[in-house]
């Protein structure tokens, strides 16, 4: 993959010829061992307008991939809406080119520059030209191949940082021109050049190469370079011993009568941390938190970090909006961002743990990260300190997983995301999310599905995203089901959905399941609130009353209105203040469907059943 299309089977030169089907190959081996849909497929070979044949002509290109392979390297195997290339990871370059690059990362953050540099040499050997140079991309595969080529150039700018530490300044002058010649913006290669070039007496050159990107940068785009270039730019200014060339000492070898050299690691700057998972291209609706957030995330507070806390019902989609309000914001904080899943869907995360990876992020060697969790949180805010930051904590638990990780100091900005609000430091910004609008619900199928089709069928897709409850992880379940599904239609699937027994089963896909979501969110729950949780299932309409809750409990009407402030707290419930008495709440219609079937299982389990004859 790394070059032009290549397939071998020990001397056997296996590599299609016909140009569609080396694309087809191309995007089932860059997925290799997952399904991919028909639908991708048959995009990638023929865009939004496929011909009538499509579908049979792209059988027959697997069969003929098939009978190419033979008893090869892979084998392709059908599954429903989708086929599936089943082959050993590493007869692929470049999945071993990733896991070089991995392992020279890991080293460097093992203050092993030595072994970095080895494994990312051997990584960016695999490379024969440009990725998969004698393919016709469409969208799925140029986006495949701009991932590779990122990749290349990440694994030289990690190359490049060993060779630094290793003191090999002087031997890669020359390589680091020939990649600004070849990559005129991109910072990091002049930020190298710049550093080497003072580690060999050559401050004016290195001064120069700044002055040539800011000639460019503002010519070009408008723009002046970056907070971390500028920096370094005055670092060299001031002659800062810490750009100094490393120490070299003499020790001796037994390799004959030649004197080996040790050479110390170099203090080079490290590398800005940009952690963030990737945006989600189709986010629609929820313009007013998007503004929200990004007047929040651009204009920080003077004397605090900006904190902003999302929270929302299971599937609401709370992260894939933090994610994509972090990305808007991004430039905003040039010196880093920070990612962590703080793991309440599974084993909530320790803070520990979580600061030891944003210490080594930052470029903390590791003998220098404290063993306890308040020393590492006192180390993290000093880094923290003059510094612009973004630091995304996705689905926390609670107060004390979450403030060890904060920034003390102005300039940075958190957005974290939870199921139950967290009682965060005075000056947090909450926002909650609920389901989408009809018309939100209308343009996220349009965007996954295609509006033709859903112009087509407009009247089911109304009511498929009601049915769907207007909760973007349903609808997205939905819309997966209608992409894979050859000859599914949204009418078909809206009937299929109309059964509450079988709703949440129909919408039960891999990695966007809502019963799934739902499932997480009701393990957090204690005894007592999973019990009224359960009975909810029983009632006949979403609104629930104190009186209700109280009449199914058994209880006291003021024990039943703390379970159901608790169950709203957990994002369950949705609370509606009355002018007078208590306030009213409501439960959305898929979470009610959850609800009944776990007391189906509760009222089944064996402890629970009678033995013998009905």
């Amino acid at each position: 993959m790394l070059g032009s299309l290549h397939v071998r089977s020990g001397t056997r030169d296996l590599t299609p010829g016909a140009a569609k089907i080396r694309a087809l190959l191309a995007m089932l081996v860059l997925r290799h061992n997952q399904i991919v849909p028909t639908r991708d497929l048959t995009d990638e070979l023929w865009g939004d307008r496929p011909p009538a044949t499509a579908l049979p002509t792209l059988h027959t290109y697997v069969y003929k991939l098939r009978k190419l392979l033979g008893d090869g390297p892979a084998t392709i195997i059908t599954k429903p809406y989708g086929y599936l290339l089943v082959t050993a990871p590493d007869t692929i370059d470049a999945h071993r080119f990733d896991r070089l690059v991995a392992d020279g990362w890991r080293s460097l953050e093992r203050d092993d520059p030595r072994h970095a540099t080895d494994a990312l040499t051997k990584a960016l050997a695999l490379w024969r030209g440009p990725a998969l140079t004698d393919i016709t991309a469409g969208e799925l595969l140029s986006a495949h191949i701009t991932r590779l080529e990122e990749g290349r150039l990440r694994a030289l700018e990690l190359r490049l940082a060993a060779d630094l530490r290793l003191g090999r300044h002087r031997q890669i002058i020359s390589e680091l021109k020939e990649l600004i010649a070849t990559h005129p913006l991109h910072e990091d290669f002049h930020a190298k050049l710049m550093t080497a070039l003072y580690q060999v007496g050559r401050r004016g050159e290195a001064l120069q190469v700044y002055q040539n990107l800011r000639r460019i940068l503002v010519g070009r785009l408008g723009l002046e370079p970056s907070p971390a270039l500028s920096r370094l730019q005055r670092q060299l200014l001031t002659a800062d011993p810490r750009l100094d060339p490393p120490t070299t000492t003499t020790t001796p070898t037994t390799t004959g009568t030649t004197t080996g050299t040790t050479t110390a690691t170099d203090p080079s700057p490290p590398p800005v941390p940009a952690q963030l998972p990737a945006d989600t291209p189709d986010l629609t609706g929820r313009h007013q938190h998007i503004t929200r957030l990004h007047d929040l995330l651009t204009n920080p507070a003077p004397t605090t970090p900006t904190i902003t806390c999302l929270t929302g019902m299971p599937g609401a989609g709370t992260t894939t909006l933090a994610v994509h309000a972090a990305h808007r914001a991004r430039t905003a904080y040039p010196d880093g961002q920070l990612y962590a899943d703080l793991g309440a869907a599974t084993t909530p995360a320790d803070p520990a743990d979580v600061l030891t990876g944003f210490l080594r992020a930052t470029g903390t060697p590791a003998a220098d990260i404290p063993t306890g969790r308040d020393e590492r949180a006192k180390l993290f805010r000093t880094w923290c300190s003059g510094r612009r930051v973004l630091i995304l904590l996705d689905d926390a638990t609670g107060a004390a997983q979450i403030t060890p990780l904060l920034p003390g100091t102005p300039g940075c900005a958190v957005i974290i995301t939870a199921a139950t609000t967290p009682n965060g430091p005075p000056g947090t910004h909450h926002l909650h999310l609920g389901p989408l609008t009809p018309d939100e619900s209308l343009h996220l199928l349009a965007a996954i599905i295609g509006p033709h089709r859903l112009a087509a069928e407009r009247p089911a897709a109304h009511r498929l995203a009601a049915l769907c409850g207007h909760l973007p992880l349903a609808l997205r379940a939905a819309a997966a089901r209608l992409t894979t599904g050859p000859g599914l239609t949204l009418t078909a699937l809206a009937d299929r959905l109309t059964d509450p027994a079988t709703r949440l089963t129909e919408l039960a896909v891999p990695d966007l399941d809502p019963r799934t979501a739902f499932h997480t969110a009701y393990q957090r729950l204690t005894h007592p609130e999973r019990g009224l949780f359960r009975l909810l299932g029983l009632l006949p309409t979403p609104d629930i009353t104190t009186g209700q809750a109280a009449a199914l409990l058994g209880c006291d009407p003021a024990h039943a209105d703390h379970l159901l402030a608790r169950l709203a707290a957990h994002s369950l419930l949705l609370t509606h203040p009355a002018p007078t008495g208590p306030p009213r709440h409501t439960i959305h219609d898929l979470l009610r469907l959850y609800a009944r079937e776990r007391l189906q299982a509760e009222l089944h389990t064996p402890a629970l059943t009678t033995t013998g004859p009905h």
